[in-house]
C-alpha cells in the first residue's frame, strides 16, 4: 500500500468515526425556528411561522412550542405586520403549510385594533387563512381589513 492510498484510508476512518459518533441534539429537537412563506409570483414573504421550539413527530408533523404566525401587507417595498397568531404549541406540516392546534390561541391585528381568542385552530399560508374551532371571543375597536378596506 503506498503513502497516498494509506493517508485516504486515515482520513475514511477519521470521517467514519466523527460521523459515527455525532449526536443529533435532543433527538432532532431545535430552538428558534422559523417558516416563511413566499409569494410566488413576487418573491416577498407574506406570512412566518416562528417558534421557541421544533420536535418533529411522525407522519411529517412538527411540534412547535411558543408558536406565533406574523402575515404581512406591502406598502410599496415596505413590509408591515398585519395579523399575528400566538399559541403555546401548535403542529406544522411542511408539506402542506398548515399549522394546527387544539389547544388555546389568539390573534390578533398588530394595530390592535381587532383581537380573537379560542380553543383550536387551523392556519393555511396559501391562501392565507385562519380557522378558529371553539369558543370563539372577538374584541373588535374599527374590525379586520379585508383587501385593504375597513369592515
Amino acid at each position: 500500500m503506498d503513502i497516498v492510498s494509506s493517508k485516504n484510508l486515515i482520513v475514511v476512518i477519521l470521517l467514519v468515526n466523527w460521523v459515527g459518533g455525532q449526536v443529533i441534539p435532543s433527538q432532532g429537537v431545535q430552538k428558534k425556528i422559523k417558516f416563511p412563506e413566499y409569494d410566488r409570483k413576487s418573491g416577498k414573504i407574506t406570512s412566518l411561522l416562528t417558534g421557541d421550539k421544533a420536535v418533529p413527530c411522525s407522519n411529517g408533523l412538527i411540534l412547535v412550542e411558543g408558536a406565533r404566525v406574523e402575515t404581512y401587507k406591502y406598502d410599496g417595498i415596505k413590509r408591515n405586520v398585519d395579523l399575528i397568531i400566538e399559541a403555546p404549541a401548535c403542529f406544522f406540516d411542511l408539506r402542506s403549510r398548515i399549522a394546527s392546534s387544539a389547544g388555546a390561541m389568539k390573534a390578533y391585528r398588530s394595530d390592535g385594533q381587532a383581537m380573537l381568542e379560542g380553543q383550536g385552530f387551523t392556519w393555511r399560508h396559501n391562501p392565507g387563512s385562519l380557522v378558529i374551532s371553539n369558543n370563539v371571543r372577538t374584541l373588535m375597536n374599527q374590525g379586520f381589513s379585508i383587501n385593504g378596506k375597513q369592515d
